[in-house]
């Protein structure tokens, strides 16, 4: 008995030795000034991650495809030019990607002047393409890059060099302005990638970045930001949005208007990380949550923020332990002391606390929350969700394939508008001519008899065939393109003849071009053209504003025929008022410019409505000649005996007054 007393006395001694040798250990290792590393441990504060509502808590994010799995690893940010989807790569590549294969675009650099030379020697965190086709890489150990069409790239921002006192030592992601502009994010001044968990238990070092295109300079727009991440532009440039991934935040940075220049927290207590941020193609933004963290899933590093000193010293250890395999790498690389310090300071190696649920959220226009999709247990750790050719494509800096889901099982408001969108420009690059109303209200232009003194021979004249036709009448009418119908000709002479010929009629046919229908008759009935009309009352022309009139030839009858008549002047057909005044008519300068004022000729720049108010207006004039045909029989029988009573007088004396010659 007394032998198991001893050794739980020795034991007890032993542990409470080691404990009491560890923690001074550990205290000169947290208090001791000057270990490495040299980075903040300051208290602050973070609004504690929360669930989303419950509207918002669903499982879209299922059934996914994957595709070339094994081919490559970390498909981390993705970007789309004329049709074809890019993604960036571990290793320093950017390669065209589809589900049928992958195709490689660019590599940068060769060997690596870091410390991980052969297990991770670059590594692509961002892609951009501007509007003229040039790419935009963040390689985060190499620099920033402009590659063009062919693959051939310069370095335009060289990391090494201090930008506002310090080195920027984990550039992330960027987005391009319409004028060239770079925005750029830096996630910390401390530490590189391959020790990113070092940058988390430290205290924010993160900033935002213009680089001016025309300068070639970078500004500092933002400083201490909790691991600055992704970065976009809004539609408008009048903003853009960083996501805070140490946070659990989405910050808005105002570019113009009255606060220019100033920051807002858009979005906080996300329930998960924020990394990268894409555009929706409709002016809002798609963040993905790298992990999910709510109070009953939290998130170690977000625990220990308000414990510095806790903090300051699990950094200080990781850093020794790691310092001596650092020095032999140095030395002599090798891929196993390199893969031993990856497995320390990586992500990836702290990915099994995380919570295999990520989430991806849409903000609209203005950075509201709309709608959310989460993705459970089919993959980890997601960094990116990318729309492309009706499909989500998501990347991740730990998968070794790339995976994609239909759209509109995601997002199906989002893939209505793509589709929308998709028809809309089909339709644009067609060439579609432009439709006009073939709907024409028939105008009525009611033609004045005015008698004259003088004997006229008026002499037809058909217009030029324009667009917009014209129906020939007693009085000449001048269209809205000024075009002269008929000009009248006084003559103070007249030709014998024993027999009367209707006058010439010329009408415009389909077409725009105007036939002339000549009946010769041995009566002194003359023809007797029925012009269509809108109102019951003969002495009244109708004629359909931008339409064809078709005109009907009434034969006269046969009757006999005076010895001596007179020989009528070709003129421009008539219709017979209801007085069956039958004197010759010359127009003046009153009745024309009445005339042309009331009639409101339009064009029709349509064949097919020409050709549609044509028929139109045929079935109405057959309806309307059909109606009017007694009415027109007894005026031409008024006209006959008239003329018939004028060509025996005018036998008689030996001056002929042609004011009386039917029309």
């Amino acid at each position: 008995m007394w032998q198991v007393l001893y050794y739980f006395q020795v034991n007890c001694i032993l542990s409470c030795t080691a404990f009491i040798y560890t923690a001074l250990l550990l205290a000169v290792i947290t208090f001791l000034p000057g270990l490495p590393p040299d980075a903040k441990f300051l208290e602050y504060s973070i609004t504690p991650p929360t669930k989303l509502s419950e509207k918002l808590d669903n499982n879209r994010i299922n059934g996914i495809e994957f595709l070339h799995i094994g081919k490559f690893k970390g498909p981390e940010s993705f970007d789309s030019y004329n049709g074809e989807l890019y993604v960036g790569l571990q290793g320093g590549y950017v390669v065209k990607i589809d589900e049928k294969g992958i195709i490689p675009f660019v590599k940068f650099g060769g060997k690596c002047d870091g410390i991980l030379q052969y297990y991770e020697c670059g590594k692509v965190l961002g892609i951009k393409f501007d509007k003229k086709g040039n790419l935009y890489v963040i390689d985060t150990y190499l620099g920033i890059f402009k590659v063009d069409r062919s693959g051939n790239y310069q370095k335009i921002i060289d990391i090494s060099k201090p930008i506002d006192n310090k080195i920027p030592r984990i550039p992330n992601s960027l987005d391009i302005a319409e004028n060239g502009d770079i925005f750029w994010t830096d996630s910390s001044t401390d530490f590189p990638l391959y020790d990113a968990v070092y940058t988390m238990l430290i205290n924010p070092s993160g900033r935002l970045f213009r680089y001016n295109a025309a300068t070639k300079t970078n500004e500092v727009l933002l400083k201490n930001l909790g691991f600055s991440n992704g970065v976009k532009l809004s539609k408008d440039e009048s903003f853009l949005i960083i996501s805070e991934t140490l946070t659990s935040r989405i910050i808005k940075y105002n570019l113009k208007g009255a606060k220019a220049g100033q920051q807002e927290i858009l979005l906080e207590g996300l329930p998960g990380i924020p990394d990268n941020i894409h555009t929706d193609n409709h002016g809002g933004f798609l963040v993905s949550l790298y992990t999910y963290i709510d109070s009953e899933n939290p998130q170690l590093m977000q625990i220990l923020i308000p414990h510095p000193n806790l903090r300051k010293m699990i950094v200080r250890l990781f850093t020794l332990i790691e310092a001596p395999f650092k020095l032999i790498q140095n030395v002599y690389p090798n891929f196993y002391t390199e893969r031993i310090i990856h497995a320390i300071g990586s992500f990836e190696t702290l990915s099994f606390l995380t919570e295999p649920k990520s989430v991806i959220l849409h903000l609209d226009s203005k950075g509201k929350l709309v709608d959310a999709a989460y993705l459970i247990n089919e993959m980890n750790a997601l960094s990116s969700a990318f729309i492309h050719k009706g499909y989500l494509w998501l990347g991740s800096p730990h998968s070794e394939y790339v995976a994609r889901v239909p759209l509109k099982q995601v997002f199906p408001h989002l893939a209505q508008k793509e589709k929308l969108m998709h028809h809309s420009n089909i339709q644009d690059t067609k060439e579609r001519p432009k439709t006009h109303s073939t709907t024409v209200k028939p105008q009525t232009v009611k033609t004045p008899t005015v008698q004259t003194l003088s004997t006229e021979k008026p002499i037809t004249k058909t217009a030029r065939s324009t667009e917009t036709s014209t129906s020939i009448g007693t009085s000449p009418k001048t269209s809205t393109n000024q075009e002269k119908i008929a000009t009248s000709k006084p003559s103070t002479t007249s030709v014998p003849s024993t027999t009367v010929k209707p006058s010439t009629a010329s009408v415009p046919s389909t077409t725009s071009k105007q036939s002339t229908t000549s009946v010769p008759s041995t009566t002194s009935k003359p023809s007797t053209t029925s012009v269509p009309s809108t109102t019951s009352k003969p002495s009244t022309t109708s004629v359909p504003s931008t339409t064809v009139t078709t005109s009907t030839t009434v034969k006269p009858s046969t009757t006999s025929v005076p010895s001596t008549t007179v020989k009528p002047s070709i003129v421009s057909k008539t219709t017979p008022t209801q007085k069956a005044t039958t004197g010759a008519t010359k127009p003046t300068a009153k009745s024309n410019t009445e005339t042309t004022s009331k009639s409101n000729n339009k064009e029709i720049k349509s064949e097919t409505a020409k050709n549609k108010v044509i028929s139109d207006v045929k079935s109405e004039n057959i309806k309307e000649i059909n109606s009017k045909s007694e009415i027109n029989k007894r005026t031409v029988q008024n006209n006959q005996f008239k003329a018939q009573k004028q060509e025996h007088q005018n036998t008689e004396s030996p001056n002929i007054n042609n004011n009386n010659i039917p029309k």
